[in-house]
């Protein structure tokens, strides 16, 4: 695996093939967008050894190799991983000692805001430095929602409550597309 041009901070979009989750965080994030990504995760690489930080329902909040998280996502369906950099100078060191404080907390399944556990996009957000990504008021219409949020317990969907989906994240004017990962390893 060609590891050297993958840099600690860049960010890794999941697309799979379309589904009513995939959908679901498209529509919440109240803007158009021609590839539905449903997971992210931000690449630290360790002299060569790719690790990948994120949040997943399975391990909560975790670093693992790149190919375990390539492996894992694709358990039941082959999917495609984006690569995205941000343009702005950045202290990933920070980022880096964050996401280690976090490490070993749960999955948020609700999208509710908490500091006790966080969906992956949240976790990576609210790791990096305030601004770099807005949270906005996420939109949890339809019959979807209705029945996830029912499974969940929660009586009342959290219809504009702050938050932030990989989508949102990689329509900032401060992150750009690099390649589809696969031609790059």
């Amino acid at each position: 695996m060609k590891t050297d041009q993958l840099l600690t901070g860049d960010l890794i979009g999941v697309a799979g093939v379309e589904s009513d989750w995939g959908t679901a965080i498209m529509v919440s994030s109240k803007r158009q967008v021609y590839t539905i990504y449903d997971h992210v995760g931000m690449l630290e690489n360790r002299k060569g050894e790719v690790f990948v930080w994120n949040s997943n329902p399975h391990d909560g909040v975790i670093a693992e190799p790149l190919q375990v998280f390539i492996n894992r996502e694709e358990v039941q369906i082959e999917k495609n991983f984006d690569l995205f950099r941000l343009n702005v100078p950045i202290n990933f060191n920070g980022v880096l000692e964050k996401m280690t404080k976090l490490q070993g907390l749960p999955y948020n399944f609700s999208f509710l805001q908490s500091d006790k556990k966080y969906y992956c996009s949240d976790f990576v957000s609210r790791t990096f430095p305030e601004g770099i990504f807005p949270l906005e008021g996420m939109h949890f219409a339809g019959d979807f929602w209705e029945e996830y949020y029912a499974k969940q317990g929660i009586e009342k969907i959290p219809e504009g409550q702050p938050g932030i989906n990989p989508n949102d994240m990689f329509a900032q004017s401060n992150v750009d597309f690099i390649n589809d990962l696969r031609s790059i390893i």
